[in-house]
């Protein structure tokens, strides 16, 4: 039995955060909250136990944030894999306009996906006096010092360069997450089996990596990555997330302690429960989903430990906490190597993407859409939950918003602000026209109100506008169909025509949002 959807009205601020726009007192007359921002790695919806009452998968600290949090139970990611997600939270705008296009993923070794001179969201807080740190996944690309600068273009695009005596690891990357708006990071450059398997400390290796994955698996005995893997001795599979957890529990205890009066902004990137589904050994065994639903306890118990501490520091009541998932969790069922499971990769009944169909990388609602916890203790009513559609890309302009900061027009082109249904000055179907969802494949989807028009054919954005490639559309009423199994474009021809229209014009426009 699928969980049903949260409808109740989005939860109460006190005037003392309120808007300028509401004639209450300005953000800036208060002390500027500390923010932390927790973004698990292919967590499904109905992974939280709060989100499906049919889970076997016990997550009593997720539990317990959802019910002291607004809930916003239509909340997207930017996309429906890792590049795409990230890049519309860290930017505010959508990862088909980069030089990726539709579709695209970066390579192990890839440079930088994020412009030279985009504002990210740490550039934002930095700048209105935040002191900024990323601990965890960063996956928007490296620029590696190479001993053969001939071999840059090859690398930008092949995924699987294999030449890593050409990467000085040694030296400071040339370009890496320090530089796009973080006093302090502590990353791994991608997915805990994507190369090189190593930890990056203020855009520096920790340990220079060496190992190959045969002696890796030699030395420890098991090696859940790639069989191309590059190691560094200190980054082991079952070290790998309690060191994150530690970074980022060490970062919020050192911002708090060393730098009163300044607030701090954490990016905690987690990389759980993405693959290799590795839990350590005493996680494993403690849910009713198998070795994947061990590692989602896990994953909550780190979120329960960053929670804790804010609250030893005695900054829980001052801390805005947003949690949620870059996107939909993956079929483990269907073609999932086995050798990246520690245990059983059976689902064992659970649903992990709850009351909708789809998985990560596609256009189906379970792939994109993610919980998404408010936290502000006092600020922001608890254990309420909100239906206004919202995206990862606009987490800037809300903040922006809070912080009393205007946006220029070059920044987060795609996002809108919601601080309006966290104070619950309004609680409006959407603050956007409409958004836009990307499969890997480069299909577009669009959504507006209810409807949700996916366009067949066009496969990059060039295509989108291009009248002469074919299209085929299929639309779905979610407000009747959240399954998404029944095409009712033939019943709203002209529904139809206006969104495949409202798409073209955002690819044309270079933006989507209000303020164009």
């Amino acid at each position: 039995m699928r969980t049903t959807l949260f409808t109740v009205a989005c939860g109460l601020v006190p005037a003392l955060i309120a808007s300028p726009k509401s004639g209450l007192a300005a953000p800036s007359e208060v002390l500027r909250p500390n923010i932390v921002i927790i973004l698990t790695d292919d967590m499904g919806y109905g992974d939280v136990d709060t989100l499906n009452r049919d889970s076997r998968i016990p997550t009593p600290n997720l539990d317990r944030l959802a019910k002291e949090s607004l809930m916003f139970t239509d909340a997207h990611s930017s996309g429906s894999y890792c590049v795409p997600s990230r890049y519309g939270l860290l930017t505010g705008r959508y990862m088909w306009r980069t030089r990726l296009g539709s579709g695209g993923n970066l390579a192990n070794f890839a440079g930088t996906l994020i412009e030279p001179g985009r504002k990210t969201i740490a550039d934002l807080l930095r700048g209105a006096g935040y002191f900024t740190g990323l601990v965890g996944k960063w996956h928007q690309g490296i620029d590696w010092k190479l001993h053969d600068e001939s071999a840059r273009k090859v690398i930008r695009v092949d995924p699987n360069y294999q030449d890593f005596r050409n990467i000085d690891f040694a030296s400071p990357v040339l370009k890496g997450p320090r530089d796009f708006g973080f006093d302090y990071s502590f990353a791994t450059a991608g997915s805990a089996e994507m190369n090189p398997s190593t930890f990056i400390q203020n855009n520096r290796v920790t340990l220079v990596p060496t190992l190959s994955s045969q002696e890796a698996k030699e030395i420890y005995g098991e090696w859940y990555g790639r069989d191309d893997n590059i190691i560094s001795e200190d980054h082991t599979m079952d070290r790998l997330v309690p060191t994150l957890s530690k970074e980022a529990c060490e970062f919020v205890e050192m911002a708090a302690r060393n730098r009163t009066g300044q607030p701090f902004f954490l990016y905690y990137a987690m990389t759980t429960p993405h693959n290799p589904i590795v839990p350590n050994r005493e996680f494993v065994g403690t849910s009713r989903a198998g070795a994947y639903g061990d590692f989602v306890v896990e994953l909550d118990h780190h979120v329960g430990r960053i929670l804790r501490k804010i609250s030893e520091l005695g900054i829980e009541r001052n801390t805005i906490v947003i949690f949620t998932s870059d996107n939909g969790p993956v079929d483990r069922t269907k073609g999932y190597r086995a050798r990246w499971v520690r245990g059983d990769t059976a689902i064992y009944g659970h649903d992990s993407n709850g009351p909708f169909r789809g998985w990560k990388a596609g256009l189906l609602e379970g792939g994109h859409r993610v919980p998404f916890f408010v936290r502000w203790p006092e600020k922001i009513k608890p254990s309420g939950s909100c239906p206004t559609t919202i995206l990862f890309n606009d987490v800037i302009p809300t903040l922006a918003e809070m912080l009393n900061i205007s946006l220029d027009s070059h920044t987060a082109e795609d996002g809108e602000s919601f601080f309006r249904a966290l104070t619950g000055e309004v609680s409006p179907g959407s603050f956007h026209e409409a958004i836009v969802h990307n499969h890997s494949n480069g299909t577009f989807a669009i959504r507006k109100g209810a409807f949700k028009l996916t366009v067949h054919g066009p496969k990059t954005i060039m295509q989108v506008v291009d009248d002469a490639v074919p299209v085929s559309f299929v639309l779905h009423d979610l407000s009747s169909d959240i399954e998404e199994t029944t095409d009712v474009s033939h019943d709203h021809p002209e529904i139809v025509k206006q969104m495949h229209a409202l798409l073209r014009k955002y690819v044309s426009d270079g933006t989507s949002n209000s303020r164009r």
